[in-house]
């Protein structure tokens, strides 16, 4: 198959991402103008959506288009997902603005500043022993511990569960097979290997429900107690929504802030422009997710009659929307393959749009500012000491290692 003149691999199998997104044949097929339809041996096939105007269009239609029947390619298979009305992520409205009333007020702007100055304290110590170091792995130094902290944090964890939780929640989505097993590109073993760590971050979190030690201020209990016009949620629906969180809250930002520091290595003219204009941090960050843009995909499910890129599509045909193809659009964003901290407008998808969009978005731009600002206190060149290692996966953008040396600013 082809789309142009460039191959389309197979993109259910997680090595077609390695070692980088397939960000070429995704320009392919945007200029293209057509969907790309793939089979798949055991799973309804799919329509791939790549052009920034489609994406969008999808995302935002709720009656046309449904999240409940699975919102990845390993979980579309043809059947209604059984969280689908107790998780936001896999409900429709009008269930879905039941939940994202209920569960949105512990995810609000005021939450993310209220944690700045008890994350701030920490990533600036993290980012200076990684200094220190001379030559470290900045995911095990810094990215991975940031959204770690701020998602046990927020859930009102003790600490000593922040790290479990998050590894957990790695291996849930992305599972734990090795780049190098045969397996990796068996849907039924990538299945059973998130399956199995699905199923140990669901048993974690519900034995934390009831902890002695969770703090009165954290969502879990947060949501616990809540009420709104005399309705509440259940345990089911506090678990789950607190599942999706830690899944989300982790390996995204973790994934945004590691290819972020990648970026400004491989544009080091960029990392000296925004030491020299503090004042563009807001701009960077946006563009770290545009050009990053961890989620690699999301899959929809037609519900009515709809016609995306002149394909006529059937109610229970299954659409994949390809996030970073729609941040690298032409048609949206000038030069879109290069990393540019001045960047705007920036109206990039990384937190998608429509009734979905990310309930987590203030403070995942808020972990990825307190990095910046951090690495420009203490840092004045970064510099790769190797290649980065990703893991196998086609559902976010996301690394097992970056090692680096971060020189020492003489101000610092």
């Amino acid at each position: 198959m082809t789309a142009g003149t460039s191959p389309v691999p197979d993109l259910t199998d997680p090595r077609s991402f390695l070692p980088e997104p397939p960000y070429q044949v995704w320009a392919a097929l945007r200029r293209s103008g057509r969907l790309h339809y793939q089979e798949r041996e055991g799973a309804p096939g799919f329509h791939s959506v790549t052009r920034y105007r489609d994406i969008d269009r999808v995302l935002r239609d709720s009656a046309g288009f449904s999240s409940e029947w699975g919102m990845t390619l390993d979980s579309a298979l043809g059947v209604h997902d059984p969280a689908a009305g107790k998780m936001i992520e896999l409900t429709d409205p009008p269930r879905h603005q039941r939940l994202r009333r209920l569960v949105s007020g512990g995810l609000n702007r005021s939450v993310a500043r209220t944690m700045d100055g008890v994350l701030r304290e920490r990533v600036q110590r993290w980012v200076e022993q990684a200094v220190a170091d001379g030559e470290t792995d900045f995911v095990r130094s810094v990215s991975e511990r940031v959204p770690a902290a701020a998602t046990g944090l927020l859930l009102g964890l003790p600490e000593r569960e922040w790290d479990r939780l998050a590894d957990r929640a790695g291996r849930a989505l992305c599972g734990s097979l090795a780049v190098d097993d045969e397996r990796v590109g068996d849907l039924d073993a990538r299945r059973h290997s998130t399956a199995t760590a699905n199923g140990q971050l669901l048993v974690h979190l519900a034995g934390l429900l009831d902890h002695a030690e969770l703090a009165e201020e954290g969502l879990i209990r947060r949501l616990l107690d809540a009420e709104l016009d005399g309705d509440r949620l259940t345990r089911e629906e506090v678990l789950l929504n607190c599942l999706n969180l830690a899944i989300a809250g982790n390996e995204t930002t973790k994934n945004a802030t590691t290819g972020g520091l990648l970026a400004f290595a491989g544009n080091p003219e960029q990392w000296q422009r925004l030491r020299r204009r503090p004042e563009l941090l807001d701009q960077a960050v946006e563009e770290v997710l545009r050009y990053t843009t961890p989620p690699l995909h999301f899959t929809r499910t037609v519900l009515e009659p709809r016609t995306v890129a002149g394909t006529a599509l059937r109610p229970g045909e299954l659409l994949c929307l390809w996030m970073p193809s729609a941040n690298r659009d032409e048609e949206v964003f000038p030069d879109p393959d290069d990393f540019r901290i001045e960047r705007n407008p920036n109206p990039h998808l990384a937190f998608t749009s429509g009734k979905h969009f990310c309930l987590g978005a203030p403070l995942a731009r808020l972990e990825i500012r307190l990095v910046l600002e951090a690495l420009l206190t203490h840092v004045e060149s970064i510099h790769l000491l190797g290649a980065p290692v990703r893991r196998p996966t086609n559902l976010v953008t996301a690394y097992a290692s970056l090692p680096v040396a971060l020189r020492r600013c003489t101000r610092s």
